[in-house]
């Protein structure tokens, strides 16, 4: 990191995520994209900062710039929550409501949404030394940080650098996208992909005809305080990079489970199969390990994604290396059916 970077780059993936910023009583929605609000929560819960400080920490870091590069999308969907069960919870005046038939303390009950399996990479941008001093904080966090709620953990180190960068959208374009898998990488084989882009518009001109105005820039938290901005959508090009399971294998931080052959491997019993499930002759999209401990070409078989997950399943009850399942054996015909079925 140089002591003159204008740029700070977050990586916000995990399994769960929330970005709220119309959440009303019990019905609690996520935006598609990270919030300001969210973002600089998440730069005051690495550095330690209480909600009655946060007004005089805020100061600095809202004056800085944001973007973000969505580079997956995830999977929209609603769970219920409950609040007070045990405790109680308060009325308008002061005093702790009760059920009026049993007299115990009231549960609220709350609908929450979440944003499944999403990836983005946020750009901020702004003073060299806020810059610097976020990145190290993130390096060295007081408190772990969340993706929006304190159940949304990140699966990625949320720091990802800082840069020198004229404009937050050449930032966000400098990035190179990396496929999450060898299987996303090959839906990716041009240098480059286009990726959608949601980038703060600075006052001083007019903003442009696709910008929607979000009241997130928060003056204080633990209060619902938060002034407007700008936001712009867009789509921004960019270079495709390695795999990140690949690269990580090749660096030595973790183990490929299938050795290096494991690409022709695959390819060559897909067309051995004609490209078409073992078992139901759908078109093949997986292929399934008879033997982990001794991966050949005589040792997959190809699946369908559907005949695949029932295979799978019926291993989990089991020892996963003594007790494979073979699609192609009719005598385990029989449960693997069953099992589609309950699928």
């Amino acid at each position: 990191m140089s002591s003159g970077d204008n740029t700070l780059f977050l990586r916000l993936a995990g399994p769960m995520q929330s970005w709220g910023t119309s959440s009303r009583l019990q019905l609690r929605r996520t935006d598609a994209y990270p919030s300001k609000s969210g973002v600089l929560g998440l730069l005051l819960c690495a550095k330690g900062v209480r909600r009655e400080d946060s007004p005089r920490e805020l100061e600095p870091l809202s004056s800085l710039v944001m973007g973000v590069r969505v580079d997956r999308v995830g999977t929209l969907d609603w769970d219920y929550h409950t609040a007070g069960a045990g405790i109680g919870i308060r009325s308008a005046d002061g005093r702790v409501k009760k059920t009026a038939s049993t007299q115990e303390y009231e549960t609220l009950l709350s609908r929450r949404q979440y944003l499944y399996d999403a990836s983005f990479l946020v750009a901020l941008q702004g003073e060299s030394e806020i810059v610097s001093t976020c990145a190290q904080t993130l390096e060295d966090p007081v408190w772990p940080v969340f993706l929006g709620r304190r159940c949304c953990v990140p699966a990625e180190p949320v720091h990802a650098g800082t840069a020198t960068h004229g404009a937050v959208v050449e930032a966000l374009a400098a990035v190179p996208w990396r496929p999450r898998t060898r299987t996303e990488a090959r839906t990716a084989r041009n240098a480059t992909c286009i990726l959608d882009t949601f980038i703060e518009h600075q006052p001083g001109s007019p903003p442009p005809d696709n910008a929607r105005l979000v009241h997130d820039v928060p003056r204080a938290f633990g209060y619902n305080s938060h002034g407007p901005r700008w936001v712009a959508a867009g789509q921004v090009t960019v270079p495709v990079g390695s795999p990140t399971l690949k690269s990580l294998a090749r660096s030595g931080q973790v183990r490929d489970p299938y050795g290096p052959e494991w690409d022709e491997f695959r390819r060559r019993r897909l067309e051995i199969d004609n490209n078409l499930c073992v078992f139901c002759k759908s078109p093949a999209t997986d292929v399934h390990h008879l033997d982990y401990r001794d991966v050949r070409v005589d040792t997959l078989r190809s699946l369908c994604e559907l005949c695949h997950d029932a295979c799978t399943m019926l291993e989990y009850g089991h020892d996963m290396y003594a007790h494979r399942v073979d699609p192609s054996d009719p005598a385990q015909r029989p449960a693997i059916l069953q099992q589609i079925g309950r699928l």
